[in-house]
């Protein structure tokens, strides 16, 4: 009675600063710490109703994650059966503390507050002087990290976040990642730990959404107009089969919670990143190696994972997390655990689909392999069980391939098969089987780069030697991960090598293969996890120079982790995209001042292009896009041609382009001065356009104006 007294009012209380923080004050401030009350108190409720066998922290994040899930499915099925309206979100929260005290009231489990009670009350674990010490200046170096970060904005065109921000956030990053990793190697203090690796995850992974506040990349400026415009008009035609799981959160958050459409955007990737992945990992590293302290330092591993999946907020990212949070969710059911059972794991699956289908397949097949285990199907039908097991393994081989052509038939879109890249001798020829041993004659860069590199060759050595150590055990029960692993890697090898995305430009045609070996590592995970436990447990008999040589090396990985997450501009690499810059908004501004309010095409480059759907929207005449985007489309081909030739000539073939052509008499030609042969281009086009101007201090945009008369 006293619990549920307690949740009652912990819900009554929630309810009514909600309804007056929606209905009348609309405080973005107050929305947050609202959204933060919604995840923190329902999250836990959930978690114990879902799995009460755990203990607190090892439930409270598999609740917030089925809890936002759920609000998901409810949202995108809102989506395709009528629309995304406030109403419905409103509804969607107001009735989530009712039905979850209904279905909390089975459980036996303590209220938040209830619990925060007993462990006040409880003994106190004694935690030592210098705990508190090794605390503190990590509370100190990451609080200057942000502050340094926060004013080191980043506003023009660069080609890498490195370019602008100062090197002294790397000597942050390592200090406060060597006392927090040095107090995961002591194993105590979990919860200490466990808020002082979040915050660092968190540190990680936000510098894009920190330190650039126009926007980073390409893809999420598109993905926020969308959002914007469902927010004003609760649908979108034609209505996509895909992204609507991302859309539904960042719609949740600002109806719900009065947050920004930007800075839900901005922030829903890393923030749940940082909040969920520590915990989900400490998790499956509790079940799996058994003692806490060994689970905890495997916590070091989160840095083997591919963080550049979660710096930026793409349908891409916000599934391959979902995904990486399914597997490890699992990790009790392969272990044969009671908890989470496999109605649980569904919901997480079905939401990953409803996020993007690269990684919602997968997620589903998993789902499938874990459904039909033949150890826990019916023993009374096993020709049957093989049956199906056997059509389940050969149908995952070839699925993502499969959806692809089935998607070009429906779309239209030109897509090539070449089946003789199927001979394995050919891919065994194309296959770089060597481990990257290179040097720029750089040491620290040369360090980076040997660990960055060879990412998927650690994860894959690790699973192996987890495999051949524990394969008696492992063999059945992480038998559907083996699974996934060999199924994505087939997957793999069809699309870079058989399948041709010829609507796609050349240098983009290999990315839906690439974006398969992050979900791949993903599922080497826990056999990663088992690796390091044991690689772990024999390090710390050691003595104290190996000890600290191995926590060293581990800081190093993570530091280097951190640099490889985002695009670079260095000896080995030099990224080809540049990000938004303020002159690019200028000049998509300037262009529709001067268009006066009449029809008009742009050519422009992706930045401009991103520029342009951020600040005007989605502006088309019949299938074309007035910038020229995507960049597989005849426009952006004009565009090309017009960079290799400025002519009137090329100028009005991009109006020819548009289906009322003689509507359509302006073409304004953007060109950024890092252009490859900007200075030919701009001089060339100045004596073929009606008009120019330059944008910004330094001529970093030059506009060309081109008007036809019919």
């Amino acid at each position: 009675m006293f619990h549920k007294l307690h949740a009652t009012i912990i819900a009554v209380l929630f309810l009514a600063l909600f309804v007056i923080n929606t209905f009348l004050v609309g405080s973005v401030f107050f929305g947050v710490v609202l959204l933060v009350m919604y995840l923190g108190v329902f999250g836990w409720e959930l978690g114990g109703v879902v799995t009460q066998s755990e203990k607190a922290v090892l439930r409270w994040w598999l609740g917030i994650w089925i809890l936002l899930s759920i609000v998901l499915i409810i949202i995108t099925a809102s989506y395709y059966l009528w629309a995304i309206t406030p109403t419905i979100i409103h509804i969607t929260i107001l009735l989530t503390p009712p039905v979850l005290l209904v279905a909390a009231r089975k459980s036996k489990h303590l209220s938040l507050f209830s619990h925060g009670h007993n462990l006040w009350k409880e003994k106190k674990h004694h935690v030592p002087g210098a705990v508190w010490i090794v605390a503190a200046a990590v509370l100190l170096l990451l609080t200057l990290y942000f502050s340094t970060l926060s004013e080191s904005l980043v506003t023009d065109a660069v080609r890498s976040v490195w370019e602008r921000l100062p090197g002294g956030l790397f000597l942050l990053f390592f200090l406060a990642t060597a006392f927090i990793f040095a107090l995961l190697w002591r194993g105590k203090e979990r919860a200490l730990s466990l808020v002082l690796l979040s915050t660092l995850l968190f540190a990680a992974v936000s510098v894009a959404a920190i330190a650039f506040p126009i926007g980073f990349g390409f893809d999420s400026f598109i993905h926020k107009a969308t959002e914007m415009h469902l927010a004003e008009f609760g649908t979108i035609t034609p209505k996509p089969f895909y992204y609507i799981g991302q859309y539904a959160l960042v719609l949740f958050a600002h109806h719900g919670f009065s947050i920004p459409i930007d800075l839900a955007d901005t922030f829903l990737v890393p923030f749940l990143t940082a909040l969920l992945l520590p915990m989900a990992w400490y998790f499956a590293a509790a079940h799996i190696v058994k003692k806490k302290s060994v689970a905890m330092l495997t916590l070091t591993g989160l840095f083997l994972v591919p963080l550049s999946n979660f710096i930026v907020t793409t349908p891409q990212g916000l599934a391959n997390l979902w995904t990486l949070l399914l597997i490890l969710a699992s990790v009790p059911y392969l272990l044969e655990h009671e908890h989470p059972r496999l109605r649980v794991l569904a919901i997480g699956a079905m939401a990953t689909a409803l996020i993007h289908p690269i990684a919602g397949i997968p997620a589903l097949l998993y789902f499938m392999f874990l459904s039909t285990d033949p150890s826990r199907t019916n023993p009374r039908t096993p020709t049957t069980n093989r049956l199906v097991r056997i059509l389940l393994i050969a149908f995952a081989s070839v699925v993502l391939p499969l959806s692809f052509v089935i998607n070009a038939l429906i779309s239209g879109q030109s897509l090539g098969i070449d089946l003789k890249a199927l001979n394995p001798l050919r891919l065994f020829s194309e296959l770089n089987l060597t481990v990257f041993f290179e040097n720029r004659f750089d040491p620290l860069l040369d360090l980076v780069y040997l660990y960055g590199l060879n990412t998927m060759v650690v994860l894959g050595v690790l699973a192996i030697f987890a495999w051949f150590e524990y394969r008696k055990e492992l063999s059945r029960r992480f038998r559907a991960i083996a699974l996934m692993v060999i199924a994505l890697s087939i997957n793999y090898f069809i699309l870079s090598g058989a399948i041709e995305f010829t609507f796609l430009i050349d240098y983009e045609r290999s990315n839906y293969a690439t974006r398969l070996l992050p979900l791949i590592g993903f599922f080497l995970i826990p056999y990663v996890i088992l690796a390091l436990g044991h690689l772990f447990v024999n390090i710390k008999t050691q003595p104290v120079v190996l000890r600290a040589g191995a926590l060293i090396l581990l800081v190093a990985v993570a530091s280097s982790s951190f640099y490889m997450a985002y695009p670079r501009r260095d000896a080995y690499e030099n990224n080809r995209g540049f990000n938004v810059g303020q002159s690019d908004i200028d000049a998509v501004h300037m262009v529709e001042t001067l268009s006066g309010g009449m029809p008009y095409l742009t050519l422009a480059n992706q930045s401009v292009s991103a520029a342009a759907i951020s600040e005007i929207g989605f502006n088309y005449y019949g299938d074309l896009f007035f910038y020229p985007i995507p960049t597989g489309g005849p426009l952006y081909d004009v565009f090309l041609a017009m960079n290799e030739s400025p002519t009137r000539e090329t100028a009005q073939q991009a109006l020819d382009l548009v289906p009322q052509h003689g509507d359509v008499k302006r073409l304004y030609f953007l060109v950024n001065n890092y252009w490859w042969q900007a200075p030919r281009i701009i001089e060339t086009a100045k004596n073929t356009a009606d008009d120019w101007r330059a944008v910004g201090e330094d001529g970093q945009v030059y506009m060309f104006e081109y008007i036809f008369e019919y």
